[in-house]
């Protein structure tokens, strides 16, 4: 599918494309408030396990007939490196906001588009700019000040939604390679059935019965990840990424929003700096393209 350049979309098309893009997000932001709400009753293995096996659940019967072209066995090694990476990414993620305020650990989560610029540069050999590296460590100079290391008030648990944003970047640094030669809808299958596989394996050391309330809420949690990623590729479908791809930092704002709301979390003027100097050092990269 081609995407039209921006200039070339109706006022009402770019509008509709950025509302994708900011659903999303909040889809997104929503996903992880539900994992928060369980995180101290259900095992992390568990959630883990949960939201494979949802999706799978959910994807084999959308796909359907269609599962044979689907599953394909090209570069397969990398696929399953990249899916377990994705894992390490999510099961970080959900550790985060279980041991932190959800917009704190959103804003250190945003350093992956500067590190997938770095890697980028590093392992892909594209083009990075003078100004580009610039933007990475004034980016880096956010993070710092929202973990604030060597001061009284850092906490060791803000190492963990940065180590997700590491495997972040190294999921979607993989991703460019494969995705020339292995459709989106495989990669998300694949990523899906290596992930419910490894999360299994874990399963029986952990298992405790939940309530029936927590299997709402993480089955609800599934359902909205899904989405989540549904209305990505339907954003990026209907707008080109440098106009609707600046609308996922709206994940700043809703996780500030559904975390004052649900857990009574008021984010500090330190969070709220190093989350806006994050956010326009990505927007710098993504507005001025480095080729």
């Amino acid at each position: 599918m081609t995407v039209a350049p921006s200039n070339e979309l109706t006022p009402r098309a770019r509008l509709d494309a950025i509302a994708t893009m900011c659903f999303a997000s909040l889809c997104f932001i929503a996903m992880h408030g539900f994992i928060k709400t369980v995180r101290g009753d259900v095992p992390i293995a568990l959630i883990i396990w949960s939201q494979y096996l949802f999706q799978a659940i959910l994807l084999t019967t959308l796909l359907g007939p269609r599962l044979s072209r689907v599953v394909t066995t090209q570069l397969f090694g990398l696929q399953i490196v990249r899916a377990l990476t994705l894992m390490a990414t999510v099961s970080l993620m959900f550790v985060a906001v279980g041991l932190m305020p959800l917009a704190e650990a959103i804003a250190i989560g945003f350093v992956a588009p500067l590190i997938i610029a770095g890697a980028s540069a590093l392992f892909l050999k594209e083009r990075v700019t003078a100004k580009h590296w610039a933007a990475i460590l004034v980016g880096f100079g956010g993070v710092l000040i929202v973990i604030r290391p060597g001061t009284s008030v850092f906490d060791t648990a803000s190492l963990v939604p940065l180590a997700a944003a590491i495997c972040a970047a190294t999921y979607q640094t993989l991703t460019r390679p494969i995705s020339q030669a292995v459709s989106s809808t495989s990669l998300l299958y694949t990523a899906t059935l290596v992930g419910l596989a490894a999360s299994s394996m874990a399963l029986p050391f952990f298992w405790v019965t939940p309530s029936l309330i927590a299997i709402a809420y993480l089955a609800a949690a599934a359902c909205l990840g899904a989405a989540a990623h549904f209305l990505l590729i339907r954003a990026y479908q209907a707008a080109p990424a440098s106009l609707v791809a600046p609308f996922s930092y709206s994940e700043l704002i809703w996780a500030s929003a559904i975390g004052l709301a649900v857990f009574g979390d008021v984010p500090d003027a330190m969070t709220i700096i190093g989350g806006m100097i994050l956010a326009a050092s990505g927007l710098y990269i993504l507005r001025r393209p480095s080729t």
